[in-house]
């Protein structure tokens, strides 16, 4: 009896740790990556120190499945692929001011010289041009974490912030980079938090949302609430 009565124990033990240890959940945050794809991309460029932690559960904003995470936001698109969204879009964050950080707008004079996929020798056109606007101390860290496929292209060149000249910020399609002079180290901005709390206020995104195939009644709600 103690044999069946001590496997028991062993059998529930083993099964609430190992329900624990699902490397998809994230208990800070309430949220599980559920999407194959979606973690499959999430842990192929980085995980949590390029994404950050889920932020929402995947749902549908304009007609695409997404997912937001504190860095991002990962659209799932018709093929099964899996792209960023493209967050300093006009039509998504524009801004060159959060939380009390002057952020570099985006500049047409690097847009014209941006290289587009249906030009010829276009990878070697990327090559060079990202070298050419993308310096350290960003280019290390762009490249270690997906580079295009996951910052897309750079939009402004590294730009020191006037209220506080030991930050400096570069602004890429998919997100925004952030050096910290005083500290040596480069990380992203969160602007999936930014998006998330547009998304759950009295916003005009939230409103343009709305007006579209999005469906945010079960998005921001945490795993087992």
């Amino acid at each position: 009896m103690k044999f069946f009565l001590s496997l028991g124990l062993l059998v529930v033990t083993t099964g609430t740790a190992m329900a624990q240890e699902d490397p998809r959940s994230f208990p800070d945050t309430g949220y599980t990556i559920t999407d194959d794809a979606i973690w499959n991309f999430f842990t192929q460029y980085g995980g949590t120190n390029t994404f950050g932690e889920p932020i929402s559960r995947e749902f549908l904003l304009m007609g695409t499945p997404v997912q937001l995470f504190q860095n991002a936001a990962l659209q799932v698109q018709s093929d099964g692929s899996v792209q960023p969204m493209q967050l300093t879009d006009p039509g998504l964050l524009p801004y060159t001011s959060i939380a009390g950080l002057m952020l570099p707008a985006a500049s047409p004079a690097t847009a014209f010289v941006a290289p587009s996929p249906d030009q010829p020798n276009y990878m070697a056109r990327l090559q060079v041009f990202v070298q050419a606007i993308v310096m350290e101390p960003f280019l290390s860290t762009y490249n270690a974490s997906g580079g295009p496929a996951v910052w897309g292209l750079p939009t402004s060149s590294p730009t020191a912030d006037p209220r506080n000249p030991s930050f400096t910020y570069q602004r890429f399609q998919n997100g925004i980079l952030f050096y910290d002079g005083a500290a040596g180290a480069t990380q992203a901005l969160p602007l999936g938090e930014s998006l998330k709390t547009l998304l759950t206020s009295d916003s005009a995104l939230l409103k343009a949302a709305a007006q579209s195939n999005t469906d945010l009644s079960q998005a921001f709600v945490p795993d087992g609430a």
